[in-house]
């Protein structure tokens, strides 16, 4: 009998080895973030790269510094993310080589720079429990002169900088910035019209062989004093309260990397999702704001805001598998501190009971959605007449509920999806059918046609919907007043538009130019209404894919992540590879960035999602424990993926063939799983019994704390 702890022993044996990772190499360094090494704690953030011929440029970012004046129209300008500047590292001599290196466990980086004057190094680090930056110039191999010095931007939405934008009719500048200095700090405030402002502010403590500069950030919308409050902040931090930062920053990632862990046999994968992992943590925390586009690595772009019908929802999609609600919870925060604007976001028959959120925002949340019975919207914005996408936001709330199964996280959830579906149906109407349709046009999201009526983003959004609050209600007895309405709404719903291609975007609208957004797929995925084990839709969901990645025109990173997790869902391991080696050959930077115009976040990360659902999926109630192995990937074992129900799974392949799993029942419950298994033996360490079923499913009922040890028989 192999006791769960030994089947652990066995699992990490596999894992430990690669644990520390290593380094991600980028070499040479390029002139863009996409080419640097880069930090981060949640908040602060840099990014090392070449500026010139001859110096080096250090990004510096805070996350939470958006411009917050009152609602307008132009929300993009009006309450935009600011970039705040750069450190330039002129060396006085020619770079002739260059390479940056992310230590990840540690979390740091160094860019090595070789010049005729020597080599010199910059190594930075975010420290991950207080809001300071350590830059440190190691300059003992360095036998010229360095100048550093502060680059300012100026704050103004960076969208203002690109041709191609609408700007606001009239758009009143931010005062100019002003450098200063009291005692040896050196800082640079820049003041905001509508209150408060930021301060970044840094001091120099040398040896002989290094230079360290100790640097914050500060941010207020209200205090006048944001100044000195960033000033005192900083001089806290002499050497002793920095070594035990350091202490503290790398138990704190040790500590991370530790919550679950994925050992693929390719490099090159392994190495990608080791640096999204990396990127998740130093992009976001659980008391830290939530990711938007850039995370706290800026660079000039159009998208300087949350947009909220597809990068949020991506950027966040791997953060359950990987067992990291830590870093979910910072999204968690943001919806349930903006319940108001949320409510106002809807017009105001609506607002009464209930709310939505339009394409892009502010960390407010504040994006009105205009769709109203008997108003026409032809000239407004298309951002404006999308209607699903808080329901589609509140999925990803769903599954921090359901791998926390928490009563307070179930009593905040409920209600909010409860007004965001009675949006929806505010604007149904029965046809002459007996069908419920949506009566106003509705905007598919990308598509150039995709203002019509019944857009399958809507209706796959509000199946969901209905579908989940019906579950939400039936686990507390099913008593809600409007139980039967949803049943009604979701046994009477309109079908899918589809035609002999597959799925359309809408009602008489057909798919017919290359479109990079799945919105019309959604049924697919992420919801799996329409999936492989209904043998009757096989044929749909295959041509409809097909038709979709057959026009490549338009097709973009996040494309081919959204391919991958469908053909992984059809069980095919080796197509959905294929589409992740298009999306990390063409798409992924040098450095594991993603830019489409501008820095945008989610593909990647999306793109790790995808690989955690070659190795664990739950859709139709059913968890499958590598469903979509590709076939040259031989050997691969992972611990502690987090799954549906609080549950821990850990597992080993060898050889191609499933040969132990491990479930952790956190919270206790019935759990369906689909092994692959030619004759597994369960064992059973606590207490709950289990089934096999005529269906090859073994069957679960486990109290908390109960492990179950399955292996497959020799």
């Amino acid at each position: 009998m192999m006791r769960p702890t030994m089947l652990l022993i066995i699992i990490y044996a596999l894992i430990l080895p690669v644990i520390g990772f290593g380094q991600f190499k980028v070499a040479p360094l390029g002139n863009t973030i996409y080419e640097g090494v880069f930090t981060g704690n949640g908040l602060l953030g840099t990014m090392t790269y070449l500026s010139s011929k001859k110096s080096v440029r250090i990004d510096i970012g805070r996350t939470d510094v958006y411009d917050h004046r009152a609602n307008s129209e132009d929300k993009l300008f009006d309450k935009g993310r600011l970039s705040l500047g750069y450190f330039d590292l002129d060396l006085g001599s020619a770079i002739v080589q260059s390479r940056g290196d992310i230590y990840l466990k540690e979390a740091y980086a160094v860019a090595t720079i070789s010049t005729d004057q020597g080599q010199i190094k910059v190594k930075t680090t975010t420290l991950s429990n207080d809001n300071i930056i350590l830059l440190e110039v190691l300059k003992q191999d360095f036998k010229g002169k360095y100048s550093f010095n502060w680059v300012a931007d100026s704050a103004i939405s960076p969208r203002m900088k690109f041709s191609y934008t609408q700007k606001p009719k009239a758009y009143l500048a931010n005062p100019a910035g002003k450098n200063g200095q009291q005692g040896h700090i050196k800082y640079y405030e820049q003041a905001l019209i509508a209150g408060g402002g930021y301060t970044t502010a840094y001091l120099l403590r040398s040896t002989k062989d290094m230079d360290t500069y100790v640097i914050t950030v500060g941010y207020n919308q209200k205090s006048a004093d944001f100044t000195q409050e960033t000033l005192a902040y900083l001089l806290k931090f002499g050497a002793r309260e920095i070594s035990t930062g350091l202490k503290e920053h790398r138990q704190w990632w040790t500590s991370y990397f530790k919550a679950s862990t994925l050992e693929l046999p390719d490099s090159t994968y392994q190495g990608f999702y080791d640096m999204q992992l990396y990127k998740l943590a130093s992009a976001t925390r659980s008391d830290k704001p939530a990711m938007d586009l850039q995370g706290p690595w800026t660079s000039p772009t159009p998208w300087p805001a949350y947009w909220l019908n597809l990068n949020m929802q991506l950027a966040y999609s791997p953060t359950f598998k990987a067992n990291h609600l830590d870093i979910a919870n910072s999204l968690i925060q943001m919806i349930d501190q903006n319940k108001h604007n949320l409510r106002l976001n809807v017009p105001e028959p609506y607002r009464y009971n209930s709310i939505a959120v339009g394409r892009s925002s502010a960390p407010d949340l504040w994006s009105p959605v205009l769709l109203q019975k008997g108003v026409s919207l032809e000239k407004a914005s298309d951002g404006d007449k999308e209607l699903g996408n808080l329901v589609w936001l509140l999925h990803s709330y769903y599954q921090y509920y359901r791998a926390t199964l928490s009563r307070d996280v179930y009593d905040r959830l409920f209600p909010l999806l409860k007004d965001a579906i009675n949006y929806h149906l505010h604007l149904l109407e029965k046809d002459q059918n007996g069908k419920y349709a949506i009566a106003v046009k509705t905007y598919s999201p990308e598509y150039s046609k995709g203002f019509a009526y019944n857009t399958n983003y809507d209706l796959s959004i509000l199946k969901w919907g209905l579908r989940t609050l019906l579950e939400l209600d039936d686990e507390r007895g099913g008593n809600d007043p409007l139980h039967a309405v949803w049943k009604d709404v979701l046994a009477h719903l309109v079908e899918y538009p589809q035609n002999t291609d597959g799925f359309m975007i809408a009602k008489d609208v057909p798919y017919e130019e290359s479109h990079r957004h799945y919105s019309h797929l959604m049924m697919i995925y992420p919801f799996y209404d329409v999936n492989w084990d209904q043998k009757e839709n096989r044929a749909l969901i295959e041509k409809s894919i097909a038709h979709w990645q057959s026009k490549k025109q338009w097709l973009q990173g996040y494309s081919f992540s959204g391919a991958a997790s469908m053909y992984a869902m059809m069980g095919r391991g080796d197509a959905a590879l294929a589409s992740l080696d298009i999306l990390l050959n063409k798409y992924v930077k040098a450095n594991t960035l993603y830019a489409e115009s501008g820095p945008v976040i989610e593909t990647p990360l999306a793109a790790m999602a995808s690989i955690q659902e070659l190795c664990l999926q739950y859709w139709n109630g059913i968890l499958r424990v590598f469903p979509a192995v590709p076939s040259k990937w031989r050997d691969l074992s992972f611990t502690h993926f987090l799954a549906d129900g609080g549950n821990l799974i850990s597992a080993q392949r060898k050889n191609g063939n499933t040969v132990a799993v491990e479930v952790k029942s956190q919270y206790g419950g019935t759990l369906k799983l689909k092994l692959g298994m030619l004759n597994p033996i369960v064992k059973i360490h606590g207490k709950g019994t289990y089934t096999k079923q005529e269906d090859g499913l073994i069957r679960l009922e486990l109290n908390k704390g109960t492990i179950v040890a399955i292996r497959e028989s020799k």
